[in-house]
């Protein structure tokens, strides 16, 4: 079985149009699954019916195909992707029995991404490199990992420049042969910008039918703060890496219920009891980062940052973490949640050297109090 040639992203409606002479209702059966394209369900898991105004109806199948997708992140990427498959039986001139035959079973594959109001109503994505914005900037030295669908992909190369009279272009590194996975897990492979101890200043990526795709990188020089990995959903539904290297911070923000307590026992008291007691105390941690210096051609990808519902940073404990990472982890992936909630979006005209901060609060509370 070929993998689905048709993308959807989840976060926003996809709907179904029918238009059909006389059209009372239409029944879809709607399956949605993981792991191997072959493991198709037998019966469908929603059935749905949508009765027809003026011969026209619209089913909207984004919304039942979410709740199947379960966003992980692990330290490293994932593709979070979901499969799906539906078909109609149409019912027109008041017959209660469908046309002759169901319509062609139809299959597609849905990412937890979204579209924007001005791509329209049922948004695609015409390139197979899974970013929008194709030119990153990176902490020296650093290996960051470019999602792409591999549908199509067939190879890819890494490329070096040298400066100098003219300038130098040398590939340091190919890989070709590459072919489809019909696997959710693999949806979208994830290659970095790192080989043979090598950082690629752009990669080229190689498909079956389509123009090659390329993504550049620059690298800016380490500093006195560091890297910070912050990963997130971006608008195509799946992982994608940032590197945050300006000055970072964190602090702790407490709450508790408090109450006063009678400490009174046969008209005396110990002056060493709490008469207001604190109870239920327990806090959470704040981080706040900056980008350091950035392009505005990475503006997309900021906005992103902040639509996104599922960010995770990857605290180093030799600076961020001291303190907070666990002692025995030397990285420690924090799942956050995006503090921040308004932004100004910049560029060079107004702003010379674009940088962004952003707070963002851990999304679990520092004492265990899972049950």
């Amino acid at each position: 079985m070929a993998l689905p040639t048709k993308d959807i992203f989840l976060r926003s409606p996809y709907w179904l149009n029918i238009d059909e002479t006389d059209l009372d209702f239409v029944l879809c059966e709607l399956r949605i699954w993981t792991g191997e394209l072959y493991a198709e369900p037998v019966e469908a898991d929603i059935k749905l019916r949508s009765t027809a105004l003026n011969n026209k109806t619209s089913i909207d199948i984004a919304e039942y195909a979410r709740d199947f997708v379960e966003v992980t992140y692990g330290g490293s990427d994932e593709s979070n992707a979901v499969f799906i498959s539906y078909q109609l039986q149409i019912f027109t001139g008041g017959v209660v029995v469908p046309l002759p035959d169901k319509e062609t079973k139809v299959y597609l594959t849905g990412y937890d991404g979204y579209g924007t109001f001005q791509d329209g109503p049922n948004p695609s994505w015409n390139n197979e490199v899974m970013l929008t914005d194709n030119d990153i900037t990176v902490y020296n030295e650093t290996s960051i990992r470019i999602p792409v669908r591999q549908n199509y992909l067939t190879g890819y190369q890494l490329w070096r420049y040298a400066a100098g009279y003219g300038g130098n272009w040398t590939m340091f590194n190919e890989v070709t042969g590459l072919s489809p996975v019909e696997n959710t897990e693999d949806m979208i492979r994830f290659v970095s910008n790192l080989s043979g101890g090598k950082y690629a200043d752009k990669v080229v990526f190689q498909f079956s039918q389509g123009a090659d795709e390329t993504v550049r990188f620059s690298y800016e020089p380490c500093n006195k703060f560091g890297n910070t990995y912050v990963s997130f959903v971006n608008k195509l539904g799946t992982t994608q890496s940032m590197s945050f290297f300006g000055k970072s911070e964190i602090s702790m923000n407490t709450n508790s219920n408090k109450y006063k307590r009678n400490i009174l026992v046969n008209g005396d008291y110990d002056e060493k009891r709490h008469q207001s007691y604190v109870l239920n105390k327990n806090g959470t941690i704040t981080l706040n980062l900056n980008t350091g210096w950035r392009s505005e051609e990475e503006n997309d990808t900021m906005i992103e940052l902040m639509l996104s519902e599922q960010v995770w940073v990857t605290v180093d404990s030799s600076k961020l973490g001291k303190g907070w990472v666990p002692k025995q982890s030397n990285e420690w992936v924090v799942p956050v949640n995006m503090k921040s909630e308004d932004t100004v979006i910049k560029n060079k005209v107004n702003d010379k050297l674009i940088n962004y901060s952003f707070s963002f609060e851990a999304a679990y509370d520092w004492i265990n109090n899972v049950r």
